[in-house]
């Protein structure tokens, strides 16, 4: 009991060193580099084991909405706190699963909540509550721990000795980017095990500030947290929204079979007390009781259009789920000088039989203003062997419109796909059969000329793809064959793809991209349409995450689909900290910066070269870009997409 007091006496002494510390520069102070070291090698030298972890987590939140107004509505998981009341609290009791620190499930068995129909709020705010202290990112692939060896570069830090166990360390970030964050830990001297610590920062739309205190070295844990408070502030467009998050791991309270009354059970469960805002929100919404006894109202005809145009929305069970993007959201929007403006949603749903068989259902619908058409994907796919990438997919869909060699016209693409595929040791085999009927834009002018204005193909196909190693660039070869008189195919041909694709993970972030292939026509009987799988059209990108990387984004059209062949190689580098991440007001609000190199060659032009450079920031996406013919400059254009909200 002693020690205990001990420690809590030392955290306690921390918490008042930060005020003192908060203001002094970290210019000429001496650091104590070993213990430094030790915190970098802490993972290395005392592994705790995390997989299939599983453990109780109750989570509590509270929301002050402190200034709204209309655009609130147009923010996902915020339509329902966008009007009336202007606080509102919530708790959760359940289940947490790791597979390991970065990859968790959590079942919520037991859910009380003022928040109008119950949804959830700033559902991002979740992963704050479980950073990845001793890891590279500290949150789903963002914020560079100063905790991690790769990222000291970016770090000032000053360490000071507080007793004979612990030392406190402060770090702040030497550039003015939003991936850096600053704060202090209370660190075991002689391990480097962090017993707690504070972190604050701005990213993807709020300021933050989590206080983490992680598990104990007796329960194997010290990588995972054992308590866990977030404090956030959301800002935009003139609305300001504070939310307070506790989460405590380990609880020692059990759901029982049946529930009752959801507010007396919670009541026995919570591990920590309300507060008496907390308390009052209760009351006003559920009655000065510890019974729930109040229905939700039922809701109006506007509330309900509102919800589902702004919303998101997901229902569902560990078994089976649906999910549906908000139907106007401007995250869905592109541009591109070329191809112009798009908007897209998705939809999904999920079967889930267990971890290694289950049905996906992911449709996709979009429409591209610059030639007003509409595009959609259906994609159905049966995972029969999860563990040997097994799976069967339907996917019934229009293709991006395509011109031919022979027939002056553009042509819709409506196309049919039957794919089985395996992973068999390092060799993943994908055989399919592709339907393609494609009818021409403007069938009239055809007709004048005595030309056929639709055109069917039936073709077996087979993709073999070769991983040695994560390491080693993934090989793989496509076949295709059209054959005639099967469903009305009228076209026959034959086509070969390689393609070498390698995607390398580098230290703090970085990520390096090498693509190159090749492609080309063996029979070229009635080849009215030349349609790559490697080299074609895409009307609807999806933003910085999309391919990118192997596009070329100032290529004619027509070029995609007149060529008998094609050599092309694509090649980015991304860094979240560049160039602009190091400015003085830009860095601020920059995650990432890319540079692109792309080169084509076809057999009916000169060596085309594409270089490019693009930055995602809070808010949008932005590439430049310029173009080449041998060394004669030919174009330069821009592609822009929406990242507001993109992991809300």
């Amino acid at each position: 009991m002693g020690r205990m007091k001990s420690e809590w006496s030392i955290k306690t002494l921390m918490l008042g060193i930060l005020a003192c510390m908060s203001s002094i520069s970290f210019a000429g102070v001496k650091t104590d580099s070993l213990l430094i070291l030790r915190v970098f090698e802490y993972r290395n030298n005392f592994p705790s084991g995390v997989t299939d972890s599983t453990r109780n987590i109750y989570l509590k939140y509270y929301v002050d909405v402190q200034r709204r107004n209309a655009s609130l509505a147009l923010v996902p998981t915020l339509y329902n706190i966008s009007r009336g009341r202007r606080e509102f609290v919530g708790e959760s009791y359940g289940t947490i699963q790791f597979t390991d620190i970065k990859h968790y499930d959590i079942q919520k068995e037991l859910q009380l909540s003022t928040i109008p129909h119950s949804s959830q709020v700033m559902p991002t705010v979740v992963s704050y509550m479980i950073p990845d202290i001793y890891g590279i990112d500290l949150i789903d692939g963002n914020l560079l721990s100063p905790f991690n060896r790769d990222n000291r570069r970016y770090y000032s830090y000053h360490t000071t000795n507080i007793s004979e166990r612990y030392s406190l360390i402060s770090f702040l970030p030497r550039a003015l980017s939003t991936q850096l964050v600053k704060g202090f830990a209370l660190v075991e001297n002689n391990t480097g095990r962090i017993v707690t610590t504070k972190i604050t920062g701005e990213y993807d739309m709020m300021e933050f500030s989590i206080d983490v205190e992680m598990g104990d070295m007796d329960k194997n844990s010290t990588i995972i947290p054992k308590r866990t408070t977030a404090r956030t502030l959301f800002k935009f467009l003139g609305n300001r929204i504070s939310c307070d998050y506790t989460a405590l791991f380990n609880c020692e309270g059990t759901i029982p079979d049946t529930i009752p009354d959801k507010r007396r059970v919670m009541n026995s469960l919570r591990p920590i007390h309300l507060t008496a805002t907390e308390r009052g929100l209760y009351d006003q919404h559920f009655g000065n009781t510890d019974s729930i006894t109040v229905t939700e109202r039922n809701s109006n005809t506007w509330e309900v259009i509102g919800n589902h145009i702004f919303n998101s929305h997901g229902t569902g069970t560990d078994k089976a789920s649906v999910r549906l993007s908000p139907l106007l959201n401007p995250l869905y929007f592109s541009y591109s000088g070329r191809r112009g403006l798009s908007y897209h949603i998705r939809m999904g749903s999920t079967l889930k039989f267990n971890d290694n068989n289950y049905i996906t259902f992911s449709p996709r619908i979009g429409y591209n203003f610059k030639i007003s058409q509409f595009f959609f994907q259906t994609p159905l796919r049966f995972t029969f062997d999860n563990r040997h990438h097994g799976w069967i997919e339907s996917n019934v869909a229009n293709g991006n419109r395509i011109t031919s060699l022979d027939l002056p016209d553009y042509f819709n693409d409506f196309n049919t796909r039957l794919a089985i595929n395996y992973l068999i040791g390092k060799v993943e085999v994908t055989p399919s059969l592709m339907y393609h009927h494609r009818s021409s834009v403007n069938p009239e002018e055809l007709r004048l000329e005595g030309k056929n204005t639709t055109y069917s193909s039936f073709a077996p196909s087979l993709r073999i793809a070769y991983t040695p190693s994560t390491k080693i660039p993934t090989f793989s070869v496509n076949y295709e064959r059209s054959v005639k008189g099967i469903i009305k195919s009228n076209m026959e041909y034959e086509k070969w793809e390689f393609d070498i694709s390698y995607k390398r993970k580098m230290h703090s972030l970085k990520t390096l991209n090498l693509r190159t292939g090749y492609g080309f026509y063996t029979n070229r009987k009635t080849m009215y349409f030349i349609d790559y799988t490697n080299l074609h059209e895409n009307y609807l990108p999806d933003g910085w995450d999309d391919e990118w990387t192997g596009e070329f984004q100032l290529v004619r059209s027509e070029w995609y689909n007149t060529s008998k062949y094609y050599y092309r190689a694509n090649a980015s580098y991304e860094s979240p900290l560049m160039f602009l991440a190091f400015t003085p007001f830009i860095g601020k609000y920059l995650e990432a910066e890319r540079l692109y190199a792309s080169f084509l060659l076809l057999d009916n032009t000169r060596p085309y070269t594409e270089l490019g450079y693009g930055f995602k920031s809070r808010y949008f996406s932005i590439g430049l870009f310029g173009s080449f013919l041998s060394a004669s400059f030919q174009d330069i254009g821009c592609k822009f997409t929406i990242e507001l909200f993109r992991k809300w």
